[in-house]
């Protein structure tokens, strides 16, 4: 028996050391408190993880326990005694030193064997796995926002904050799914973008992009949609149950576009059209292209306009659009041909010169210039006019040499983006233009502000070429006396609207009159358009205009009529227009 026992002890004590090994291993701390005489014991492990050595059975613990954690542990250990039931917190501890441990304890309630109820329980320093675990979840909300910032750029214009294209278009064909709603679209867009840009440079440019996606997204409600679709173009759509949504948008941004921006301290006030078009929810295939064909009204009309779009709308732009590629399919067949109308010495009546005028010789008859050259105007196809004028002009000229003809000086158009071109001299030069045979003729209104120093270049080296330099429509336009004198052109038109009265109206007469002596002081030679009879061709010539053109002497014709009036020096002008 007395050997038995022994054994046992002595197996106990084994266990008892294994056990002490195993807990000082895994760091884990013993406790045990008597909740009948308020006595506490911690094993030497736990002292360890709190940093102190407490008497044996003093109470300390909230002693040591964070002031931000105090309350809450505190009170799951009493309710854990009230309840006579398992005790389990997470609290962090202050050390001595000052250091932060985050602890995690566990505890069993149990009576002794003198009957007193107490708990056991064993804690442990859990500060690696806490701040490992804030780590990840830092990485984890890092990685989340980074993911949110790739879909919110995916979504985004970078410089607006504004829906891009790509998510717009995936937001406005879901409102096809949204039945018995309107919907409505404001397609906007910033009115001379360019010359915004090249006033203000880019930077000036940028600002006025966000200061517009600003008003946008400040005009929009819940649940309706702002857009920079690229470029200066912007579009708000809405879904409602009743129409006027939309003019309301339009009229609060209006409102707010009449604020000044300040723009390098300058204060600058934009500009924008708008097209508008409504569908039902169920009817947005063709929506978008609606406002944009409003848009394009908007714009052609004047600029900082509203245009709502209308079928009889569609139907003028969609002829209009027609008419464009039919034009630039003739301009490629060579359809666009000069008329040729002729000029007369303003006594002898002689032919002194010709002016081309642009014809569209079409599969459907001849058309007049205001048929087709503000559509060409608009759409950059100017200079591809003036190009076929001016060498169809060159091929007639060169032909009526070859037929011994007395060939008179062309005049023929340049429109006013041409003359800038820095490229215009080269090719000009590159055609081989027989000298005193061709005259560029410009629109005065090239001239409302002092010539910039390109233009200048331009015209110095076209002359340098052997071709005149003429000013259209003198005196109806916008022309200084300081251009005059800055350019010196060869010859000046008088506009055909100061003409017509000229036979009534004395103050008329004295007006040409004047500006014809302010010519001839200038050695410029004066031309007199809109003469339509001989008692016009009369008193232009007594007020000293030296060549007349008009009705009265013909009609711009075709090459193949006015090839036989070259061949007679003179013509008889009609009493009465033709």
């Amino acid at each position: 028996m007395e050997t038995k026992l022994t054994w046992t002890n002595n197996e106990l004590e084994d266990l008892v050391r294994q056990l002490n090994i195993a807990l000082e291993a895994s760091g884990i701390g013993i406790w045990q408190h008597n909740l009948l005489k308020n006595q506490t014991r911690w094993d030497e492990q736990l002292q360890s993880i709190y940093g102190i050595n407490k008497g044996l059975l003093d109470v300390v613990w909230l002693e040591s326990v964070h002031p931000d954690d105090c309350s809450r542990a505190s009170a799951l250990f009493e309710e854990a005694i009230r309840n006579r039931s398992d005790y389990a917190s997470e609290f962090r501890i202050i050390r001595p030193n000052g250091a932060v441990r985050h602890i995690r304890s566990r505890a069993k309630y149990f009576v002794d064997g003198q009957g007193e109820p107490c708990f056991i329980g064993a804690e442990w320093d859990v500060t690696d796995d806490v701040l490992r675990n804030e780590q990840l979840a830092r990485e984890r909300e890092a990685a989340d926002s980074s993911r949110a910032d790739a879909r919110y750029a995916a979504d985004h214009d970078y410089l607006t904050g504004l829906l891009n294209r790509r998510a717009f278009d995936e937001a406005f064909a879901a409102l096809g799914r949204e039945a018995g709603r309107i919907v409505s679209v404001c397609h906007i867009d910033i009115d001379r973008f360019k010359d915004i840009n090249d006033r203000f440079g880019h930077a000036g440019g940028d600002q006025v992009l966000r200061h517009v996606g600003s008003l946008l997204t400040a005009c929009v409600g819940d649940g309706e949609i702002a857009a920079r679709l690229g470029g200066d173009e912007f579009v708000i759509v809405s879904h409602h149950l009743s129409p006027g949504r939309d003019t309301g948008i339009v009229r609060d941004l209006r409102q707010a576009l009449r604020r000044p921006l300040d723009i390098d301290g300058e204060p600058f006030v934009i500009e924008c059209s708008i097209g508008l078009a409504s569908a039902p929810s169920d009817q947005l295939a063709s929506l978008l292209a609606s406002s944009d064909l409003a848009l394009y009204e908007a714009k052609r009309g004047g600029r900082n306009r509203d245009e709502l779009f209308s079928p009889s709308l569609a139907n003028k732009i969609n002829a209009e659009k027609q008419l464009l590629q039919e034009l630039k399919t003739g301009l490629r067949a060579g359809e666009v041909v000069p008329f040729y109308q002729v000029q007369v010495d303003a006594r002898s009546y002689e032919i002194c010169g010709l002016e081309a005028l642009a014809r569209w010789e079409s599969a459907k008859g001849v058309r007049s210039p205001a048929e087709f050259l503000p559509l060409a105007a608009a759409h950059g196809l100017m200079e591809a006019i003036d190009d076929a004028i001016l060498q169809r002009a060159l091929f007639d000229v060169n032909r009526w040499s070859l037929a011994d003809l007395d060939v008179p000086r062309v005049s023929v158009n340049l429109s006013a983006e041409r003359l800038a071109d820095p490229n215009l001299p080269a090719k000009v030069k590159q055609l081989q233009i027989p000298p005193g045979r061709i005259s560029f003729e410009l629109i005065e209104t090239i001239f409302f502000d002092s010539l910039s120093g390109q233009v200048k270049r331009n015209i110095d080296k076209i002359r340098e070429c052997g071709i005149d330099i003429e000013i259209d429509d003198l005196g109806s336009g916008h022309a200084s006396l300081l251009g005059l004198v800055e350019l010196r052109p060869n010859r000046v038109k008088i506009d055909r609207q100061l003409v017509l009265p000229v036979l009534e109206n004395e103050t008329q007469r004295r007006l040409i009159g004047s500006l014809i002596d302010i010519a001839r002081s200038l050695d410029v030679e004066i031309v007199a358009e809109g003469v339509e009879t001989i008692a016009h061709a009369e008193v232009l010539a007594k007020l000293g205009a030296d060549i007349l053109q008009g009705y009265a002497f013909g009609r711009p014709q075709p090459v193949s009529a006015i090839t036989s009036l070259l061949q007679n020096a003179a013509i008889t002008p009609r009493r009465k227009a033709l």
